[in-house]
């Protein structure tokens, strides 16, 4: 297939080709805008004729850098030149080997404050940085102290967040004055991508997380977190049905409420919460032994104990209270916002009815908010109230819904494979080095 650039993946390659960076160029926006590409071809080409053998690669984590990055540098220069490889002296490293030089890239996670202690010390001649809102503050810093080598440039790449984040104020928002370059990419920028494929990645995305990673703003979290809940549309009447499939969800609390929500399946595939569990020791003045919760939930799931049963990891006393009365336990995926960001989708796309019976599962939609204050930080955090059965909830659609099947933002990778693969292809026939 033919491909078009666009003018700002244009500009971004000029700059590399006429040596024209500034020592720190962003690339952010929408999903799927073309940024991670352009950049990934570009920090290629940028190590291959810099004159530095010493660079750093970073990610939230090595796994996304893998992931989002290197796999995609592999692909571009080829098995034979490029070799990611972890040690435990040299940590995970990509060696390139071209024109019969060797560039070494560490390549190192980043969203800790301990992160920046791995790379202490070392000198570099150039830094790439996927995701670079999810590194903490403290690695940035110290990353851009490294870069004393000469002609050493930052390059990154980030979805937008919360217009109060550090990289937003610290370094985009004065870029112009800092001689920084900075480009906004939005998702209409990418004109391979068909109507389709654009209207199935929007509906991956809901509330902030639509207006951030769809319409590029950075903007803040506030106000209700679930405002896509629609009582009139998702709430349905508590009758008989035939349900094909079961899992039980619980949160687990000691003065806390805890909750148990049992999600079915029914032969049309609809998935609904069946119904709901709710003791608070607070408000009864007693609080419940493990064996009486679990008691409770052999009662609530009428003693089949086949049916598994997805729980909180921090709740390991009563883990093994139940894997010793036979239930079949899995830990849940507890991680919060891109749980909540899962939940906001599978709620936006009414993956999820719920029986009229779950009341306190209503009351919780009405009062889950963010937290204003962390907000206006630069912190996407909700408020830990009123929280316990749309805790169980994310527990079942991040373990379950997108945990047994591939994540929206994997399958949406790979339909673009193919569009990825003769975008370098494209590239090559331009007469560059590749």
């Amino acid at each position: 297939m033919d491909f078009k650039y666009s003018n700002k993946q244009l500009d971004f390659m000029n700059c590399i080709i006429k040596n024209e960076l500034g020592f720190i160029n962003i690339l952010e926006g929408s999903v799927r805008s073309g940024k991670t590409f352009i950049t990934n071809l570009g920090w290629t080409l940028f190590i291959l004729n810099s004159k530095n053998n010493v660079f750093l690669m970073s990610g939230e984590s090595t796994d996304s850098l893998y992931r989002n990055v290197i796999k995609d540098m592999i692909y571009i220069l080829g098995e034979d030149r490029a070799v990611y490889q972890d040690s435990a002296k040299g940590g995970a490293q990509l060696v390139i080997k071209y024109m019969g030089q060797t560039k070494i890239c560490y390549c190192r996670g980043a969203s800790k404050v301990s992160d920046e202690g791995k790379i202490r010390g070392i000198t570099i001649g150039g830094w790439y940085a996927d995701e670079v809102t999810l590194h903490h503050k403290s690695f940035v810093n110290q990353a851009l102290a490294r870069m004393s080598a000469e002609g050493a440039k930052a390059i990154w790449t980030t979805n937008p967040d919360s217009p109060f984040h550090f990289i937003k104020t610290e370094y985009i928002d004065v870029a112009k004055e800092k001689g920084y370059k900075h480009w906004h990419f939005y998702l209409d920028d990418n004109d391979t991508l068909s109507d389709e494929y654009k209207n199935s990645i929007k509906n991956a995305y809901s509330g902030v997380f639509y207006d951030r990673f769809i319409k590029g703003l950075w903007i803040l979290s506030d106000g209700i977190i679930y405002d896509m809940f629609d009582k009139k549309t998702m709430i349905v009447e508590t009758i008989d049905r035939k349900y094909i499939d079961k899992y039980v969800a619980i949160d687990y609390g000691t003065l806390n409420p805890t909750t148990f929500g049992m999600y079915s399946k029914d032969i049309k595939k609809q998935w609904y919460k069946e119904k709901e569990y709710h003791y608070s020791g607070r408000d009864s003045k007693r609080q419940k032994t493990d064996e009486e919760f679990a008691d409770d939930l052999e009662e609530f799931v009428d003693n089949n104990k086949d049916i598994p049963i997805i729980v909180d990891p921090s709740a390991a006393s009563f883990i093994t209270t139940l894997r010793r009365r036979g239930f079949k336990v899995r830990k849940a995926n507890n991680d919060v916002l891109d749980g909540i960001r899962n939940v906001s989708a599978i709620l936006k796309n009414k993956i999820i009815l719920f029986n009229d019976c779950n009341i306190e599962t209503f009351k919780e939609f009405e009062t889950y908010i963010w937290d204003e204050k962390a907000s206006l930080k630069g912190d996407d955090k909700p408020i830990k109230e009123n929280d316990h059965h749309l805790d169980n909830l994310r527990y079942f659609v991040n373990t379950i819904l997108i945990s047994n099947s591939k994540p929206y933002e994997e399958e949406i990778y790979n339909k673009g494979k193919s569009v990825k693969k003769n975008n370098y292809n494209a590239y090559k026939k331009g007469g560059t080095v590749f």
